[in-house]
């Protein structure tokens, strides 16, 4: 099954991350040997940032895509037409974990182009993508449609002791309450984000020019910032087990997760549909960890002081009918417990005209929670 899916595994982004109806689909069949332009997007509404994807297919394998252009068109009239984020850019982070030639070897090896779309989305927009490659040898084009995002979203949060890799332990606790949007088929995707920030300063004492500490008009020694980083850690973890419109009605507990005989395909992009509530609303319930345990990321600082500022971000985003089935499909094929021989074969949505891939587009609705600073420090 892995080899069979090694040209449809590229067709999806992973990213953080979110159309109208559409009966074209991908099944996992690498009989085409024809080269395709492949377009990948999961756009986001209210974003000042989202990237679009092109790769080059050759037969079942990725090849390299030496040229091409993208251009975005809302509500019919062209609004930007970006340049390829450069390789320099796109791997800037390791520049300075590799050396030289490794480094450059990397950067000779990127093989497909990324674009960054700086338009901000609105809901109700028509989203047209156009790209070509090779000197036009190539064209692809996608349309989608913002959907409208939820109006009002409630979070309530407590801790509370679940049952864990074999012993309670204790979790945050949410129950969230949403409005379903009203007369139509509604899709939805719950996301809950963990964001914790540590700002890391490192002091050393002034000295003067014979190089004796300097004090103030106190007598206290007089400080200078010698470091100051920010590091930063996002978790998206979350446990919706006992929720019957996450699990659709198959709510389980930790040891059905051991259970073999009756294999599960878990909702791991935490996807729903309102046939529980239409035009009514519903209360969710899931876990996080708390996130607390913060000694192995401070042992791994060095700082004089350090200030962690946590933020925890329930996202609930709208997703037209494509993007649902899109994600569902990914529940199956990310999950171990999927067998082609006893289940549906996997097939993914593709909406991209002249070519392959999938361009998915959402919209949102944020409640955000400010955990209480904490701060350590030597002095």
């Amino acid at each position: 099954m892995k080899t069979r899916m090694k040209l449809h595994l590229i067709i999806y982004v992973v990213v953080t991350g979110l159309f109208t109806a559409c009966e074209n689909e991908i099944p996992y069949n690498p009989g085409e040997q024809r080269s395709l332009l492949i377009m990948n997007a999961l756009l986001n509404a209210g974003q000042t940032e989202n990237l679009v994807y092109l790769h080059l297919s050759e037969g079942s394998n990725i090849g390299r895509l030496n040229e091409a252009t993208l251009s975005l068109y809302v509500n019919g009239k062209q609004t930007e037409s970006p340049q390829a984020i450069s390789p320099e850019e796109y791997y800037e982070n390791l520049k300075g974990q590799l050396d030289k030639d490794s480094y450059e070897t990397l950067l000779k090896s990127m093989d497909f182009k990324i674009f960054r779309l700086s338009t901000v989305l609105q809901p109700g927009d028509n989203i047209r993508l156009e790209a070509t490659a090779e000197g036009g040898q190539y064209h692809v084009s996608s349309q989608v449609t913002v959907p409208q995002p939820v109006q009002s979203l409630q979070v309530d949060t407590c801790t509370a002791l679940i049952r864990q890799w074999g012993s309670m332990r204790a979790h945050r606790q949410y129950h969230i309450t949403l409005q379903d949007l009203p007369n139509e088929k509604n899709y939805y995707r719950l996301e809950i984000v963990n964001n914790k920030d540590f700002r890391c300063v490192t002091y050393t004492i002034k000295e003067d020019e014979n190089g004796d500490y300097i004090r103030d008009e106190n007598g206290n020694y007089i400080y200078t910032t010698t470091k100051d980083t920010v590091v930063n850690y996002r978790y998206t973890e979350l446990i919706n087990r006992e929720d019957v419109i996450l699990t659709d009605g198959h709510i389980t507990n930790s040891d059905d997760d051991e259970n073999a005989m009756f294999p599960y395909i878990d909702n791991k992009y935490n996807i729903f549909t309102d046939n529980r509530f239409s035009n009514s609303s519903a209360t969710l319930k899931v876990y996080t960890p708390l996130y607390d345990d913060n000694y192995n990321i401070l042992e791994s600082l060095h700082y004089t002081r350090c200030y962690l500022k946590h933020t925890i971000t329930v996202r609930l985003l709208s997703l037209p009918e494509t993007y649902y089935r899109y994600l569902k499909a990914l529940n199956c094929m990310d999950d171990d417990d999927y067998d082609e021989v006893i289940m549906e074969p996997i097939s993914l949505p593709n909406n991209i005209e002249g070519g392959l891939g999938f361009v998915g587009v959402s919209s949102e609705i944020q409640y955000t929670i400010d955990m209480p600073d904490k701060e350590w420090g030597w002095w």
